[in-house]
């Protein structure tokens, strides 16, 4: 009866369903406000339409029906249940009102209007169970089954309103409609997270793929929140000081308060238990100590065992939607900022850009970026913490009055302390930011740079640098942060029973009455949640002081200077010859915005007219590719004006090729168009390399193109600027990487009066003095100033001019059509012999061209099946993370110190659990003695028992932070950087490198912090449960029976989702790698993009990746909830079953309050341990994926050994520098075509040997076949007689030395660049800096060898690189000297001195020379001519010129250098 005397009349008749009515009446105009604005979409009217309705009109009539007859009992029409009851029908009308239009212009029922109904039939229920209590079913017969008809067909409502909708068509055509399932689930859909079975079921059946992700909700999209991000950060910039949280609130607060108001409730929620549970034992001992003829009722028992159940699940529901909120805003806090730091990093000014390394942006995005999504999702506790503490403290003085202030008093101590470690941690934390910085941004030069450092053999001389940052300043930094940390933890834990002590102590001393059980347990209870928000608020103070680092970081690089927006007029393009194209006047532009540098061009007048071929020249470091930055706005402009008429392509000194297709790097965003784009790869010589690739046009060519040499680089960046069909052409020595006979294709087919480009305006920095012959106006460049100018014609007729001097010096007569020179032994044609076809491709060169129009956005692919230089998807294991896994993170973190640290943390939870039992038994024994006997006994014994376990927690975390964590990340991390450096260059010819950095930061992050984090919240999490179940099946033997069923359905749901978890972090893990690689391929060549104005297009590319990666972490997190739902109300099920069970077993006199309370109290923390322990088994197995991942780049395959002990060669070898070919064939990797085949070749010890062939024909190759960079496929190379692959790599480069095609250098100092491994005296390297011309420009600099170079060599031009990399060759004393196009970008004149001082200080030695000016080998001993891969020529340049039939010949004459 007692069920009935609470909820009826009062609430079920008549209070119950008039606020429910009078609620639906006021809510529901917002939805159908929104309904109303809203399209009209036809939906198919299906049987569950009509059904609605028809249950509808039931209730209409039956309810109406039922006010009738309660009017003829009740006889008063103003009785408030006469009242309800009308509200209820005019309520019925409305929720069917807003049912119909809702059903025509949306697939998602109005919540409000099912919590109507569903609130409704739970009001109904409770009513009839009152009325068959009252047995009106027999006394008013009209009136119950009135009321019973309505109960149903609310019922079937509420059931028919719930059934999903189909799609209508509408819905499936338009993109803009949110396709997500979230978007069409209802409101019990979606606080269940019920609409996430489907992709659960599929996960558990079968391994999931990308194409299984489901859409992203409309809310979470990357545009749509950077758009709001963007609004409120430009509002922000114009405050005095700029605040990046506030931005961040004025975005997404609103999101982030809804999280609040379910905080709240929660919280609120959660501390009604322990009321709860006092309640309990207030029953519990009124039961017990009932007279003889007293009789209790268990059903009070029974009541409060079933709130206890309601209020845990409403509590587990609450923080579930609460959490969702958080991960919701931290999701689009994570998109906008990533896709601003792209954005930003597009219009960084020159000197911004400089202060930034690529590794620090990355770690922005990556690190950075991150810390603030976590705080967004964890830092409501720092406000829900003292919140929850204050209800803790007031729910303590209800029970224990003024005592509480002691445990008060405690807890200040413990928070003024915390203080002093955050100050402490936040410092490290600085300090670790900026160390981790200076790792990646090394890490990512070596893999930039790595076919240098290979060649160079300083492998181990990075890696020392790299393990120097790595363990001397990060793992140190990491471990002073562990000390603080451990220091923390033992707050947290030691806090509670200190709280606890001190407060039973005083209260004891102060109240003068028993501390007994229905004190105890729901203190303890109480103290069980105090030590909640007492542990959280350390941990997000921790997460906290990283957020605002990284908040600082991030408010700083968006504040940082932009390119100038007016640095250059753009204008429309010229319409005829006369106009000017580009005009510069009286220019004067600057490095950094605020001239602290010597300017980089000064006093600067430059004309370039429309449809002109306009040449700059100039010795190396004179302002050239300055003068072209300028004209492209990234300059800073000081004075003067510059103006661009129409749009402008732009080739790049050195070329900036994207890791797609051949085809796409041509296109670049704009439409294919057969025709032109024909004559386009034909103009720029390209047709011969589509017939040596592997898939054509549609090759792959890897990152930074890696795959291509360096004249089909030069010549893809030429082909993409002509086919833009731009108005001007901005050209940064585009022909300083192609042979002399190409570059003679190019001019007469690009470049000259009948190339492609005749009617455009064309503005070349250029070393090649061939092409000056078709300039219409020269500039020369010295010391950032114009020192001469004019036209061809003018030029010649002053001979005091210097641009005279040089042209007659180094310049060849000018020839009115050099194609005539062209005859049967062109080596650009594919027979032999001229095209006769070829004319007709290029009549009409001349004229205008129409522009490319531009392509609609499609997303990337890289899997096209069948194509053999496709780059392999990044490998993703399946299924779970295997044993073998775990048991290699053991043993490199010690296998006895991860014992100890299990050890530690069950017996920390031991003396927790024994320090509860022993209250247990202190307040049974007050409660038998009335009073506090042997006070300082029990309440001694409980303090060591907390201390104890606090010390415990102490050790274990020193043991995990330190002896585990930090020694694994030190091992994984070693060995990783050796796997990869060490790895073959097939391995980067295939492997995006920001997949490798991926590994390196993210992976690498998550090994050094999260793991140890996650670990002991699974440990102590399993402790607990099992603690738990241990101490319930104790006193109540009959839980065991009810723990088995809910094991099973507990581990099912583990596996179930498990499956799907891991697979959807494994995706997360794979698509975070192409953020990251486009980022950085973006940040290489942000001037071509920002020149050819493609900023949007890669702004969509970059949000596409980011929207692909969400689209994975979006349902993963979603799982988390979907899960916690249901292990929570499992829990729930535990709470209500061990009450329910206490309740049945005092009735039997089995069980003491104080047994009971035990239970009670370990019962409740049972819900949220165990969602703990699936929650922390999936984060385990998240983070140990990144110890896969770690792992498997830890096992790469390797080249052959650096040394071999067994055959090592002499010291002083190779002496002669004689060097033979066997039969020698090669290829780049497996699968690919030779690109070497069947050399046979002896080169004399001390000869001077050239080697020429078209670009592509494998000079570079043979080059790469000397160093082993590549290895044989048959045959061998032989040095001195010393067979080259028996022999260690180290032993093999090291004796070499080679000035590489691709001139690099390294962040650090002059000295680092030219001796890592610090052999040499400063003497030798000033000599050797004399000898490369580079000596006067070093002793400029600030602190000379010490001088810094800036990431990738910024701060020197590419010839001053290449003459660094010259530096290097001469400090290697070996005898044989490989020059890879090593002066391919200086000009002529220091190109005539370099190669007299190789002639010089190399005389002795035997030199390969690979050149594209033919004149700096055409002195050479012998000269070898390659074509596909063979050797086609092999003699003297003498005995091949004199024969006019050989491919030398045609290339020398094509060159101007055959003497007719």
């Amino acid at each position: 009866m007692q069920l009935f005397d609470i909820f009826s009349p009062i609430l079920a008749d008549s209070t119950g369903p008039l606020l429910l009515a009078f609620g639906l009446l006021i809510i529901v105009s917002r939805d159908l406000i929104a309904l109303k604005k809203s399209e009209n979409v036809y939906f198919p009217k299906t049987v569950w339409f009509y059904l609605q309705f028809l249950l509808l009109a039931i209730i209409v009539l039956c309810q109406t029906m039922y006010t009738i007859a309660l009017h003829s009992v009740v006889g008063n029409i103003f009785d408030i249940r006469i009242i309800s009851a009308l509200a209820n029908i005019l309520s019925a009308i409305v929720a069917g009102y807003v049912q119909y239009v809702q059903y025509f212009r949306t697939r998602v029922p109005s919540g409000v209007v099912l919590l109507y109904w569903f609130f409704s039939s739970v009001i109904g229920f409770v009513k009839l169970y009152g009325y068959i209590q009252q047995k009106k079913n027999s006394e008013h017969e009209v009136l119950f089954t009135s009321f019973c008809l309505v109960l149903l067909a609310t019922v079937g409502e509420l059931v028919t309103v719930c059934i999903s909708k189909p799609r209508s068509e509408y819905e499936s055509l338009n993109d803009e409609v949110d396709q997500s399932p979230e978007a069409s689930a209802n409101i019990f859909s979606r606080l269940t997270f019920f609409y996430l079975n489907n992709l659960m079921n599929l996960g558990y059946r079968s391994y999931l793929t990308e194409d299984d992700l489901p859409d992203l909700p409309r809310n979470t999209r990357t545009d749509r929140s950077r758009e709001k991000f963007d609004i409120a950060w430009e509002s922000e910039r114009q405050a005095t000081v700029p605040s990046l949280p506030r931005a961040l609130v004025r975005s997404f607060g609103l999101t982030y308060l809804a999280g609040i108001f379910f905080k709240l409730t929660g919280d609120v929620l959660s501390f009604m238990q322990p009321n709860l549970l006092r309640q309990l034992l207030l029953f519990v001992n009124s039961y017990n100590s009932r007279t003889i003829n007293e009789t209790v009722s268990l059903s009070n028992g029974i009541i409060i065992a079933l709130g206890m159940f309601v209020c845990s699940f409403l509590q587990t529901i609450m923080q579930q939607q609460y959490l969702t909120r958080c991960f919701s805003a931290g999701l689009n806090i994570k998109s906008s900022l990533t896709s601003r730091l792209y954005r930003k990093t597009i219009f960084l000014s020159n000197d911004s850009r400089q202060s930034k390394s690529t590794g620090e942006i990355i770690n922005l995005m990556s690190v950075d970026v991150q810390r603030l999504q976590d705080i967004s999702q964890s830092g409501q506790a720092l406000w829900s913490g003292p919140f929850q503490i204050v209800l803790c403290l007031y729910s303590l003085h209800s029970l224990l009055g003024t005592s509480m202030w002691a445990g008060v008093g405690v807890t200040l101590c413990t928070i003024s302390i915390n203080a002093y470690i955050t100050r402490k941690r936040r410092a490290l934390q600085i300090v670790q930011m900026k160390v981790k910085d200076k790792r990646t941004r090394l890490v990512g030069e070596i893999l930039a740079s790595m076919k240098s450092i290979k060649l160079f053999a300083w492998e181990e001389s990075f890696i020392r640098r790299v393990n120097a940052i790595r363990n001397d300043e990060e793992l140190a930094n990491l471990r002073t942060k562990a000390l603080y940390n451990a220091a923390s933890n033992f707050i947290g834990s030691s806090a509670p029973f200190l709280v606890s002590c001190t407060t039973f102590a005083f209260f004891i001393w102060s109240a003068g009455k028993p501390l007994t059980t229905d004190i105890v347990f729901p203190s303890l209870t109480l103290f069980n949640l105090l030590s909640s928000p007492l542990t959280q608020i350390p941990q997000t103070i921790n997460k906290l002081i990283e957020a605002a680092v990284s908040v600082n970081r991030l408010r700083d690089f968006l504040l940082l200077a932009e390119l100038q927006p007016d640095a250059v007029t753009h204008l429309d393009a010229a319409t005829t010859s006369s106009q000017s194209a580009v005009t510069v006047i009286n220019g004067t532009f600057l490095w950094d915005n605020k001239g602290l540098l010597k300017p980089a061009i000064k006093n600067i007048s430059f004309d370039a007219k429309a449809g002109k071929l306009s040449c700059i020249i100039g010795r190396v470091g004179t302002g050239k590719s300055a003068l072209l930055q300028a004209i492209l706005g990234d300059l800073h402009r000081e004075f003067g004006n510059v103006i661009v008429r129409g749009d402008v392509a732009y080739c790049s000194q050195v070329p900036w090729i994207m890791n797609a297709t051949v085809k796409e790097n041509i296109l670049f965003g704009k439409r294919f168009h057969a025709g032109f784009y024909e004559k386009t790869v034909r103009a720029c010589a390209l047709i011969e390399d589509f017939a040596v690739l592997p898939d054509g046009d549609d090759t792959i060519v890897g990152e930074k193109g890696i795959s291509l040499s360096g004249g089909q680089k030069a010549r893809l960046s030429l082909a993409r600027a002509v086919y833009s069909r731009a108005d001007v052409y901005i050209l940064d020595d585009p022909l300083s990487a192609v042979d002399q006979h190409v570059g003679r294709h190019i001019i007469d087919n690009v470049l000259g009066p009948d190339g492609l480009l005749a009617s455009k305006t064309k503005i070349m920095a250029t070393n090649a003095i061939p092409v000056l012959a078709q300039a219409d106006s020269i500039t020369m460049l010295r010391d950032g100033e114009i020192v001469d100018s004019g036209s061809y014609s003018e030029i010649m007729t002053r001979q005091d001019s210097e641009i005279y001097k040089l042209l007659n010096e180094f310049g060849t007569r000018r020839e009115p059509d050099c194609r005539e020179n062209v005859d049967k032994t062109d080596p650009l044609s594919a027979n032999g012999g001229a095209d006769d076809d070829d004319d007709d491709d290029f009549k009409g060169f001349g004229v205008a061209l129409r522009r490319a129009s531009t392509a609609s956005f499609k997303k990337p692919t890289m899997d096209v099946p069948n194509r053999r230089s496709k780059q392999g998807k990044e490998n993703s294991e399946k299924g779970r993370v295997k044993f073998q896994v775990y048991k290699e993170y053991i043993k490199a973190a010690n296998v006895f110190a991860v014992g100890s640290f299990i050890i530690l943390v069950v017996a920390a939870q031991s003396m927790a659990v024994g320090g509860n039992v022993w209250l247990k038994h202190w307040s049974d024994v007050n409660t038998q003695y009335g009073g506090n006997p042997d006070t300082g006994k029990y309440l001694g014994t409980y303090l060591i028992f907390g201390v104890t376990g606090a010390c415990f927690t102490l050790l274990y975390t020193l043991v995990l932070f330190i002896f585990c964590t930090i020694q694994a990340a030190k091992k994984l991390h070693d060995r990783m950087l050796r796997s990869v450096i060490r790895a073959p260059m097939s391995f980067f010819d295939t492997t995006p490198l920001g997949r490798i950095i991926n590994r390196f930061t993210s992976d690498i992050n998550r090994v050094d912090e999260a793991l140890a984090r996650v670990f002991t919240s699974f440990f102590t999490n399993t402790c607990k449960v099992i603690f738990s179940v241990a101490v319930v099946s104790t006193a109540n033997p009959t839980f065991i029976l009810l723990v088995v069923p809910i094991s099973f359905v507990y581990v099912y749901y583990q596996k179930f989702y498990l499956r799907t978890s891991r697979e959807l972090k494994r995706l997360e893990s794979v698509s975070r790698s192409p953020i990251i690689a486009h980022f950085q391929e973006s940040l290489h060549g942000v001037s071509t993009v920002r020149a050819y104005s493609q900023v949007r297009r890669f702004n969509r590319l970059n949000e596409y990746h980011i929207d692909f990666n969400n689209k994975a972490y979006h349902p993963s997190m979603m799982a988390r909830r979907w899960l916690a739902v249901r292990l929570e109300f499992l829990g729930s099920t535990i709470i209500f079953s061990a009450a329910l069970l206490s309740i049945l077993a005092i009735a039997s006199g089995r069980l003491s309050s104080g047994l009971v309370g035990l239970t009670m109290s370990y019962a409740l923390q049972i819900t949220s341990s165990l969602g703990g322990i699936i929650r922390t088994t999936v984060e385990v197995e998240m983070s140990t994926v990144s110890v896969e991942r770690v792992l498997e780049y830890c096992k790469l395959p390797s080249e052959a050994p650096d040394i071999i002990a067994n055959h090592r060669p002499l010291t002083n070898w190779p002496i002669s520098g004689q060097v033979e070919l066997h039969d020698y064939s090669t290829r780049y990797r497996p699968g690919l075509d030779l690109v070497l085949k069947g050399i046979n070749l002896i080169i004399n010890p001390r000869e001077k040997i050239g080697i020429v062939g078209r670009t592509g024909a494998g000079k570079s190759s043979l080059t790469l076949a000397l160093f082993r960079m590549i290895e044989p496929v048959n045959g061998f190379i032989s040095i001195d007689n010393v067979n080259t692959s028996t022999i260690g790599l180290r032993d093999l480069r090291e004796r070499l030395a080679i000035i590489p095609q691709d001139s690099q250098a390294f962040e650090g100092t002059v000295r680092e660049n030219l001796d890592p491994g610090n052999r040499y005296s400063d003497d030798q390297l000033w000599h050797v800096l004399e000898l490369s011309h580079l000596k006067n420009h070093i002793a400029n600099m600030d602190g000379q060898l010490l001088a810094h170079v800036k990431e990738s060599g910024s701060n020197f031009s590419v010839g001053q690189r290449q003459l660094m990399s010259l530096a290097r060759a001469l400090l290697t004393s070996s005898m044989i000297l490989v020059l890879d196009e090593a002066t391919a970008a200086v000009d002529v004149e220091t190109d005539q001195i370099i190669q007299e001082t190789i002639r010089k200080e190399f005389k002795d030695r035997t030199i390969i020379t690979i050149a594209h000016r033919l004149n700096t080998i055409i002195d050479s001993d012998r000269i070898v001519v390659l074509a596909a891969g063979k050797v086609v020529e092999f003699d003297s340049p003498q005995t091949l010129l004199s024969d006019k039939n050989s491919m030398f010949y045609a290339l020398c004459n094509q060159g101007g250098l055959a003497d007719d």
